[in-house]
């Protein structure tokens, strides 16, 4: 990344509070973007403003405009500033059409469409760091600007090496999956939302705006899960430029992708087990970065395995989880899975003058919003020492 001069002035371009302005310049789609990441529906906000649902639905259509008063209310109610229903810069705009859901009845519709305004917002957010930090170039074969034109070979496997060899990985173990993907330009966030149905919710991603864009989501905070949820989406970026959300063939090939990707069949196949040894497999976990899941799967696919082995395999693994005695690894030790992209943009903008505070108001939204986006909430608890303990 490199800094761009910033604009001239970084004086707030409105006010953070222009109700009787923006009632004028109402935009019905910012009210839809709002509304879905506050997971609500048109008739739980109504309630919550003292409007009909059918009201809400007409600002949101564009058909008429709500009062001031109204604009006030709204903007009280999800938590935004008025400005931020205004029209006039830049937005995002998604439909489960264009984004690859692994699959439609796992999540409620209100998470699917909360993490559709999600990414709109984290794209908005990406092209306002943009105007005073160069981020990496988009590195992906078939990249357009806003659609990817499959440029490798269709075959899942196939594509998995020839991505290994334009990026110049070699055949072995791949230490910072999330890093790699980073620096390819590839924007990867991970959905901060932590309620039981957004946990639902499983990884998805869209070529479907000006940069690619990875959402993972931190379910049991597992870092071999995580991996390869990244690479799985990878393959969809790469495979399917038409996404068709929950598609069963579309995810065993970005299955497949990924499972190639992260351990590619002619090196590791020599490595494996003939027969289920965990102490074999547990060290090729730590060395690959993949789950024993996945290593049994790669043992049975490659024909180490028979049928019976596997699922006595299989039964043996549950069972040892069963009694806790393979936990989960968590994410944060492992630095390089962690996304870093746009939060050391803003720390790159910074030394040119940049704040939050500022940026905030570029984007009319709230600045813990940002804070937010910028750096998602760890979810453990912290240690507090007194002095004397110490």
């Amino acid at each position: 990344m490199s800094v761009k001069q910033p604009p001239l002035s970084l004086a707030p371009v409105l006010p953070l509070d222009v109700s009787s302005s923006v009632a004028a310049a109402f935009d019905g789609a910012r009210l839809t973007q709002a509304r879905r990441l506050a997971g609500w529906t048109k008739k739980e906000l109504a309630a919550k403003i003292d409007v009909t649902p059918a009201a809400v639905g007409q600002y949101e259509a564009g058909a008429i405009r709500p009062r001031p008063e109204q604009v006030r209310r709204l903007a009280d109610a999800l938590g935004m500033p008025s400005a931020f229903f205004t029209v006039g810069r830049p937005r995002a705009a998604l439909d489960t059409a264009a984004v690859h859901f692994r699959s439609l009845r796992s999540a409620p519709a209100r998470e699917r469409e909360r993490s559709l305004s999600f990414t709109e917002l984290l794209w908005e957010l990406a092209h306002a760091l943009e105007s005073y930090v160069r981020l990496p170039e988009v590195d992906l074969p078939g990249w357009d600007g806003g659609e990817t034109i499959p440029d490798l070979p269709t075959d899942p496997q196939q594509a998995a090496r020839a991505l290994r060899a334009r990026w110049g990985l070699g055949d072995g173990p791949i230490p910072h999956l999330v890093r790699l993907l980073e620096s390819r330009g590839i924007v990867v966030t991970v959905l901060p939302y932590l309620n039981p149905d957004s946990r639902k919710l499983d990884g998805f991603s869209t070529t479907r705006l000006p940069r690619p864009v990875v959402v993972l989501n931190d379910e049991r905070d597992d870092v071999y899960r995580h991996r390869f949820s990244c690479a799985h989406e990878l393959g969809h970026l790469l495979l399917h430029g038409e996404a068709h959300p929950g598609d069963i063939q579309h995810e065993r090939q970005a299955d497949s992708f990924a499972a190639e990707f992260l351990t590619p069949a002619a090196r590791l196949a020599s490595s494996l087990p003939t027969r289920v040894d965990f102490t074999v497999l547990g060290k090729l976990q730590h060395t690959w970065g993949v789950s024993l899941d996945s290593l049994l799967v790669r043992c049975r696919e490659l024909g180490l395995h028979s049928e019976a082995v596997s699922g006595r395999a299989w039964r043996h693994l549950k069972a040892l989880r069963t009694r806790g005695l393979l936990p989960f690894t968590s994410v944060q030790g492992f630095s390089g899975e962690v996304p870093v992209l746009l939060q050391r943009a803003l720390e790159m903008a910074r030394r040119k003058g940049l704040t939050t505070q500022h940026l905030a108001q570029q984007l009319h939204w709230p600045e813990r919003m940002v804070c937010e986006f910028l750096a998602p909430q760890d979810s453990r608890p912290t240690l507090q020492l007194a002095e004397e303990q110490l």
